[in-house]
């Protein structure tokens, strides 16, 4: 027992020094606030501006040139720790406080936050959305603060859901310009291999008066897509209410209505994704597969064959077609397309013939080409 002390000392000995050298991001921030109530909340206040200067170092020193385009604050759930290491007021008609505070990141939870937001690529990156919404009937000449708080709130909530939401002016101002129904299929089309799914929404703006009181309506109308196989999610309508006293701002209403509207169009979203897309993991997605096998009968076999054999997540193997040129092959698979597409490859590689076709992706389609 007494050997097995002196090992496990002998070796906190060696592994503190590497320990001490990983790298933290801890930042040392000197704070002074004025003291207008009490000393207390002073030092509150301190440690709430150390927080944002601290967050806003970490930001240019990790993000640089892309820190200016990230909107986050202070939130606690973004700081793992803060230690006050000094705490001096001072003055005697006008007192300020004084503080050194030490702020050490939460890394983990910054990135996760961004990645959610489809400002940084990571982990959630298989779960990006488009947001397209357009406007549709709006008089009152309030558009720009409608769509832009309808945005917001879809941004919001399916970003707290843990979706990568890609919405911005620049990712899909050239999609915007899509308002009616026939377009819709051209819409998704343009975004294949981009991202999972998108949400297209159309709002309405309509006021009614009732006595002294008036109704503002931001009715959504919209659906959600699956780029990959084309499936509709969901479809349907929201009305955004807003019951406000006829000399009320309109602007204030029409506010209150867009938020209400956009919260409950993406809640709609948001629990039609997250039932829909448990059940496709259960059953599976239907995709093609297509080879060109010249109509080497043969090779078809070898093919289907290999197929219906053991691989992790294929099932419902079957062949839809054949000719002259091509095999094709609907299968259903419990997965991301690109892993399939590694599957095969893996697969193949045993067979001098199949190993030197190259697949692609296109859509819901693998196509392997020679």
């Amino acid at each position: 027992m007494k050997h097995i002390a002196i090992f496990l000392a002998a070796f906190a000995v060696l592994i503190l020094p590497s320990l001490s050298l990983a790298e933290t991001r801890t930042y040392t921030e000197t704070v002074t606030v004025k003291v207008e109530d009490d000393e207390y909340s002073a030092l509150n206040k301190a440690k709430e501006r150390a927080r944002e200067q601290a967050l806003r170092s970490y930001m240019n020193d990790v993000y640089k040139d892309r820190s200016a385009n990230m909107n986050i604050t202070a939130d606690d759930k973004f700081i793992q720790d803060l230690e006050v290491l000094e705490s001096v007021v001072g003055g005697v008609f006008l007192k300020e406080l004084q503080a050194r505070i030490r702020v050490t990141i939460n890394e983990e939870e910054v990135r996760a936050y961004l990645k959610r937001q489809g400002l940084v690529i990571g982990k959630n990156e298989e779960r990006r959305i488009f947001v397209v919404i357009i406007p549709g009937k709006m008089d009152t000449g309030d558009a720009p603060v409608v769509l832009d708080n309808v945005r917001a709130e879809i941004r919001r909530t399916l970003t707290a859901a843990e979706y990568t939401v890609i919405d911005s002016e620049e990712q899909v101002k050239r999609l915007e310009s899509l308002s009616e129904e026939a377009d819709y299929s051209k819409l998704v089309g343009q975004l294949d291999g981009l991202g999972e799914w998108v949400v297209i929404g159309k709002v309405d703006i309509d006021v009614t008066r009732d006595g002294s009181m008036r109704s503002y309506h931001a009715l959504m109308t919209g659906k959600t897509v699956s780029i990959a196989s084309r499936d509709l999610m969901w479809e349907g309508n929201i009305d955004g209410l807003a019951r406000v006293r006829s000399s009320e701002s309109p602007k204030a209403a029409l506010r209150m209505a867009a938020i209400k509207g956009g919260k409950k169009f993406a809640n709609e979203v948001v629990k039609s994704l997250n039932t829909k897309t448990i059940t496709q993991e259960r059953r599976g997605v239907r995709l093609e597969v297509v080879f060109p096998t010249a109509g080497n009968y043969k090779l078809e076999r070898k093919i289907l064959k290999l197929l219906k054999s053991d691989i992790k997540g294929l099932k419902n193997v079957s062949q839809k077609g054949r000719g002259k040129s091509d095999l094709t092959i609907d299968v259903y698979y419990t997965g991301k397309i690109s892993d399939l597409v590694d599957l095969l490859i893996d697969t193949f590689e045993k067979d001098p013939e199949l190993k030197r076709y190259n697949p692609e992706i296109e859509s819901s389609r693998v196509i392997f080409k020679r």
